[in-house]
Parts: structure tokens; C-alpha cells; sequence
């Protein structure tokens, strides 16, 4: 049997033929209008995990922190763990519950959590995989709102729930959360508030995928090892 790296060569060759027969085949605007639905599927793929890890960390440049810092305070719903205080090195991580690299990231980020003491982790939903991402993204904030983002969280990240309303409100009635509650507030606006927020803090800095961290002033996209996230760490520690 062909290994994944092979299957993936066999597809990117079956899209590039497809693009020639189609731009044989089509009008310019039938044309464009397929590569526009061909580059959504490719995008999707890339968000699941299909053509595996992307490592890419930049200097913050071309924005304004402290309008970042002012979009983070005015956040409706911010949660955070590790140390609360902003005095430590501040980790700003965007992720997508369906998105097969956040999943990734997930331990890594709560290891780097429970062995830098001085770490401030702000967790910002950001769906970007269709509107069943956006429910689940609702329903962590609604937890947020019962004080139990973490538990719920972690849940999205570590198991399989179904990403309806009815599968949402169980995982969080066997929390140990209000179901009713959690129900109404998922569909409130203060959670539909954040969302919006969240992707203006997401266009300040220049994020358009997930998952996507900034550590300190550097910006990094996909996934790193426990080893060089610690070094990111620790290279925005002041000397």
C-alpha cells in the first residue's frame, strides 16, 4: 500500500491535471469559479491536518501591539490559563476545535503551561472549518460564562463530541454545567460578541488560520515540538 506522503503526491497530481483540463475545458469565468471552489477544498485539507505540519515563526511587524494589548482587554469572554498575571510571557494561541493541528497542539500548550511558571495563555476561538467549528466555539465560551472553559475545553480537544447542540449540551450537563443554560448562552450575544472580537484581534495580527500563536513578538503558524516552544519562551524572557 502507497504511504500517506505518496497518497498526497497522487492528489496534488490529480488537482494540477484537473486545473489544465479545466482551464481547457471552461470559459475564464467558469474557470475562475472553479479554482475558487478547488482552492476552498485545498484550504479545508490544509486546516484538518491532511497535508500534515507547517512551521513558520516571524517577527511581529507591520502591528500595533498596543492595540492588540487594548482589542484583548475590551474582549467580552477572554479566557486564559497558566499565570493570570501579564507581567510573564504572554502566549496568544487561535485555534479551531475541528482543525487536526490544534488537537496537536493542545498538550503541548498545556505542558508549556505546567512547567513555565511565569507562562499567560490567552485562548481565542477561532473557527474557520463551517458553522459546526463555530457551534462548538459557542458552547466553550457559554462554559467560560459557568467558569468551566477548562474542563470543557479540554474536552472538545481530547475526545469526539458531536458538534450539534444536542451533543454540546450533554458533554456539558456531564461537566457538571446548568444544560439550559449553557444552551442560551452559546446562542447570546455576548458569545456571538467575542467571535466577532476575536477576529478583529485575529486581523490586527495578521492571522488567517489555525492554529496560530503569538508568543511574546513572534508569530508562529502550525505545529513545533515541546522543545522549541520552550525556547520561544524563553527567548521573550526580558535579560
Amino acid at each position: 500500500m502507497p504511504g500517506d506522503d505518496d497518497k498526497r503526491n497522487e492528489i496534488r497530481r490529480a488537482v494540477d491535471k484537473a486545473f489544465a483540463e479545466e482551464r481547457a475545458r471552461r470559459s475564464p469565468r467558469q474557470t475562475l469559479i472553479w479554482i475558487v471552489g478547488a482552492l476552498a477544498v485545498v484550504f479545508v485539507l490544509a486546516q484538518t491536518g491532511f497535508f500534515g505540519q507547517s512551521r513558520d515563526v516571524t517577527a511581529l511587524v507591520d502591528v500595533d501591539t498596543a492595540e492588540v494589548d487594548r482589542l484583548l482587554q475590551e474582549s467580552p469572554i477572554l479566557p486564559v490559563i497558566g499565570n493570570a498575571s501579564r507581567d510573564g510571557v504572554r502566549m496568544i494561541a487561535f485555534f479551531d476545535y475541528a482543525c487536526s493541528h490544534c488537537r496537536h497542539m493542545a498538550p503541548v500548550v498545556d505542558e508549556a503551561v505546567a512547567l513555565t511558571e511565569d507562562l499567560h495563555v490567552v485562548l481565542l476561538e477561532y473557527p474557520v472549518l463551517g458553522p459546526e467549528s463555530v457551534l462548538a466555539a459557542r458552547y466553550a465560551l457559554a462554559a467560560k460564562l459557568q467558569g468551566s472553559y477548562g474542563p470543557y475545553h479540554r474536552a472538545l480537544m481530547f475526545s469526539i463530541v458531536p458538534y450539534t447542540d444536542e451533543g454540546l449540551t450533554d458533554l456539558g450537563a456531564n461537566l457538571g454545567l446548568d444544560p439550559d443554560r449553557l444552551r442560551e448562552d452559546a446562542h447570546g450575544d455576548p458569545v456571538a460578541e467575542t467571535l466577532a472580537h476575536n477576529r478583529v484581534i485575529g486581523s490586527a495580527l495578521q492571522v488567517d488560520g489555525t492554529p496560530t500563536f503569538v508568543v511574546g513578538d513572534l508569530l508562529f503558524v502550525g505545529t513545533i515540538d515541546e522543545s522549541t516552544l520552550f525556547g520561544l519562551i524563553s527567548s521573550q524572557r526580558a535579560p
